[in-house]
């Protein structure tokens, strides 16, 4: 009984066993067809030889290119007096000057030519070109290399004993700093401030772009992941020129205008865009108070125009 539903499943009848024959001839016959077919009908190769001599002839070019030498217009200069700007002025790169100026405002010292090779991105080829103007006052060499060139009227214990001593001054030298105005500065500018990275300088003036600008300082502390020890590190090397803002007339700007200003955003755009339409046009900012966050208002007026 178990097994009768099998033999039921697997019996054909006379028509059925004839119909299988006849498709499995079918299958045999189309399998051997396939196979004959490329004996009958030669395959296409496809013509390579155009693309195979461009290939060619670019990559022999490319190999006859004589690598372009950076120029520069190098002046007598202090390693440890230079900023960025006279660095990209001589033909540094942009990426070499602010790593530069940003190890001389740390109170790096370069005591040598040596440390000049150093910096991150220099290359043999551009130390080369600078070599020859690179002048460090004597009254940098704040050591002697080796006790062995040490003055010979010194034990080696006096000579330790003074080395430390002057290594603890020269860590004691505070960095010069360099003020920036916030609403000019430019990238290069701000990698050269102490604790600002590639990152908080693109942020520092993607949002000032946002902004219109900034009327203070403390508005730093309000870019992306900026916390309180990082702009009361920052801080001191900024003023803000409030004359420079880029103001909107609050009567004619769009719901688009409004909404992307950081101090407003969407929602109350469309608040105000509200109002606007139903009580006319705004003369002072106290018409904003209803639908505008005491905060934010204050933040926001002086960006804000009223004419008429």
């Amino acid at each position: 009984m178990k097994t009768r539903w099998i033999r039921e499943l697997l019996s054909f009848s006379g028509k059925e066993r004839t119909g299988i024959i006849v498709l499995l001839f079918v299958i045999f016959v189309l399998i051997i067809i396939w196979k004959m077919i490329p004996f009958f009908i030669p395959e296409d190769k496809p013509d390579f030889s155009k693309w195979d001599a461009e290939v060619n002839a670019y990559l022999s070019k490319s190999e006859e290119k004589i690598p372009v030498r950076l120029a520069l217009n190098p002046v007598p200069f202090d390693p440890n007096e230079v900023d960025s700007v006279g660095l990209v002025n001589m033909g540094l790169p942009p990426k070499v000057a602010a790593s530069w100026a940003k190890y001389v405002l740390k109170g790096g010292r370069f005591r040598n030519k040596d440390g000049v090779k150093k910096i991150f991105g220099m290359t043999p080829e551009l130390f080369e070109q600078l070599d020859s103007f690179i002048v460090i006052p004597l009254a940098n060499n704040h050591f002697v290399k080796t006790w062995g060139d040490a003055p010979k009227v010194k034990s080696r214990k006096e000579y330790i004993r003074d080395t430390i001593i002057r290594e603890a001054f020269i860590k004691k030298e505070k960095p010069r700093v360099m003020m920036l105005e916030l609403n000019s500065a430019d990238s290069l500018h701000l990698l050269a401030i102490p604790g600002i990275g590639p990152v908080f300088a693109s942020r520092i003036i993607r949002y000032r772009n946002l902004l219109g600008g900034y009327y203070a300082v403390s508005q730093l502390r309000e870019v992306y992941g900026m916390r309180e020890d990082n702009f009361n590190a920052v801080s001191q090397y900024f003023t803000a020129n409030p004359s420079v803002l880029k103001t909107f007339n609050i009567n004619f700007a769009t719901v688009q205008e409004l909404g992307r200003h950081p101090y407003v955003g969407f929602k109350t755009a469309r608040r105000i865009f509200k109002l606007r339409d139903e009580k006319g046009k705004f003369t002072s900012s106290n018409d904003l108070s209803s639908v505008v966050a005491e905060d934010s208002l204050k933040r926001l007026v002086p960006y804000l125009k009223f004419a008429q």
